[in-house]
């Protein structure tokens, strides 16, 4: 039996570097990922670090223009941890979707 495709947006897989942190807990520092796929809605990446669904990120990320249909570029986006998983990934790691709700530019790239 298929299983019905329950996103609204298309998925890429690109994987492009992160980083991103918790907003309640910033002195924990900023945690750097590579992005497994992404849409215009949402990111998905690995991480070591244990997190919650419900969590408050902030993510900066280079959203590249086959996403958005629009001139691309840095952008730190406001989001909220909406799955972790932790089938099919390498151990020690978690699989961590975030919904992207809002964005601002940002002229810092990344190394």
């Amino acid at each position: 039996m298929a299983t019905s495709e329950r996103r609204i947006t298309p998925r890429f897989n690109l994987h492009t570097p992160l980083s991103f942190h918790r907003t309640e807990t910033p002195s924990e520092g900023e945690q750097r990922a590579k992005a497994i796929n992404i849409s215009t809605r949402g990111v998905y990446f690995a991480t070591g670090l244990a997190m919650c669904v419900g969590e408050a990120v902030e993510v900066l990320l280079e959203i590249p223009k086959r996403v958005t249909g629009t001139s691309g570029g840095m952008r730190r986006f406001a989001g909220r941890v909406t799955h972790v998983q932790s089938k099919d990934m390498p151990e020690g790691l978690s699989g961590i979707g975030v919904q992207l709700l809002y964005y601002e530019r940002d002229l810092v790239r990344m190394d």
